[in-house]
């Protein structure tokens, strides 16, 4: 009889361990992944995106971040059958002409009435009303540049938690061998040295640069590229073709090319 009792708290503590597990609910399918629009319908006719422009979607920890080629769209977003439902949503109120400004509403008013989603592996299909946004992971259309053989230009500043840029004429870089070695153009003086990646960290040791006197913006550019360059441990990004370097409050945006 003994037995059998324990037998039965078994299976009922088993059941109830079951059915909390059970209560667990995955990740949806797109969160953490990136998308990228290759095409979009209007009524069965290429509805064209301004020129230069694109959309992007990018689904993380539950929130939705999109953008049309000027303003920033975020909220909140769930998954209710195949269709997509944003909460909470806000937009940046960013300076841009008129034309670029209406195609963020039309973007926002799409996503804001619950478009059907179809995800393919790669491919993933909006649809609301009579219009239909195809889009591609980032990672296929925009693979991520590698860190060696590719020319990184600075176009950004990063300190004390704001960005800024610097005009275009003050041109500083980054050029990293697969033997160790990089060259840096910090935008007045150049030079080099070597480094190691550790992870996710860089580690830049024996740089040497030429000794001009610099003032003005490209001494300014000079003087955020060596503070970055001459901390112990650089943390590093790629994204697409964008390399972030940030040395605690310190950093540089770079793009490759």
């Amino acid at each position: 009889m003994k037995t059998l009792l324990r037998s039965l708290a078994l299976v009922a503590m088993l059941t109830l361990v079951l059915g909390a597990c059970g209560t667990i609910v995955p990740k949806p399918p797109l969160d953490g992944r990136t998308f990228l629009s290759v095409d979009v319908t209007q009524d069965g006719a290429i509805r064209p995106l301004l020129s230069g422009t694109s959309i992007s979607l990018r689904f993380e920890d539950g929130r939705i971040g999109a953008s049309a080629g000027c303003n920033t769209m975020g909220g909140t977003y769930t998954m209710d059958g195949d269709r997509i439902r944003i909460d909470g949503a806000g937009m940046t109120q960013m300076g841009c002409d008129q034309e670029r400004h209406d195609q963020d509403s039309w973007l926002f008013g799409f996503l804001g009435s619950g478009p059907r989603s179809t995800l393919s592996g790669n491919d993933l299909v909006l649809t609301s009303g009579g219009t239909t946004i195809k889009l591609v992971d980032r990672e296929v259309a925009e693979p991520d540049l590698p860190l060696v053989r590719t020319t990184w230009t600075v176009t950004t500043i990063f300190a004390g938690g704001t960005a800024s840029s610097l005009p275009a004429e003050v041109v500083a870089s980054l050029e990293f061998t697969a033997d160790g070695r990089v060259s840096v153009q910090a935008g007045c003086n150049s030079g080099g040295g070597t480094y190691r990646v550790d992870g996710s960290t860089l580690r830049f040791s024996e740089l040497g640069m030429t000794k001009r006197a610099c003032d003005g913006p490209p001494g300014q550019m000079e003087a955020a590229v060596r503070a970055v360059l001459a901390a112990d441990a650089v943390a590093f990004a790629i994204d697409a073709n964008t390399l972030t370097l940030m040395a605690g409050d310190h950093g540089l945006g770079l793009t490759g090319g």
